[in-house]
């Protein structure tokens, strides 16, 4: 629920969290704000913020502008991590085809659908950075980012499939022993 600090620590961690479709139509909620306090357990600098309605494509040319004030105030681009869930997951991925740095960290939460891919217009032809997955085998319709992320000599991929039997609720579900199976590999990825 922060901002882009106007004097950024340059050693500090930063972490963006991007929000599902939930909270664009109903505000912020308790799910929201549990989940922000699970990246914040970490030492990292949460950044985030509940949004209205938004086209994935422009939202991420605003988190762009986001993480280049950061770089440009001396944050090493291997601190910083853009995360989301769901469609916070698909402005993430759109994040890492157009800013094209190989070393910013990607977590994608449920965060692969060809479908909704599509209706948004979200290419994963040019992905850049190092991308990790996190879904929930029991997940309808977002699942494996394998074969939809187009790994090449400017990302690294890595995925983890859980077995929550919970499926896309998992990454909402306000309890310790749901919410350490995403939040641990996300800060172990940021290098938190």
């Amino acid at each position: 629920m922060n901002a882009i600090p106007s004097a950024p620590e340059a050693s500090s961690k930063y972490v963006f969290y991007l929000h599902g479709s939930a909270e664009e139509e109903s505000g912020v909620s308790s799910k929201y704000t549990t989940a922000v306090n699970a990246v914040s357990s970490g030492s990292a600098n949460v950044i985030s913020h509940v949004r209205g309605y938004t086209e994935p494509n422009e939202y991420a040319k605003k988190i762009k502008k986001q993480v280049e004030s950061l770089i440009a105030k001396g944050v090493s681009a291997k601190n910083i991590t853009i995360s989301g869930f769901s469609k916070g997951a698909i402005i993430a991925l759109s994040a890492a085809n157009i800013i094209n740095n190989t070393d910013i960290n990607y977590v994608l939460l449920a965060g692969c659908s060809d479908e909704l891919n599509d209706k948004y217009s979200v290419s994963t032809e040019q992905v850049t950075g190092r991308i990790l997955s996190i879904y929930d085998a029991g997940d309808e319709k977002f699942g494996s980012c394998d074969g939809v992320v187009n790994v090449t000599g400017k990302s690294q991929f890595k995925e983890i499939e859980l077995d929550s039997g919970k499926g896309h609720a998992l990454f909402r579900i306000p309890k310790d022993k749901f919410i350490e199976q995403w939040r641990d590999p996300l800060l172990e990825w940021a290098g938190v």
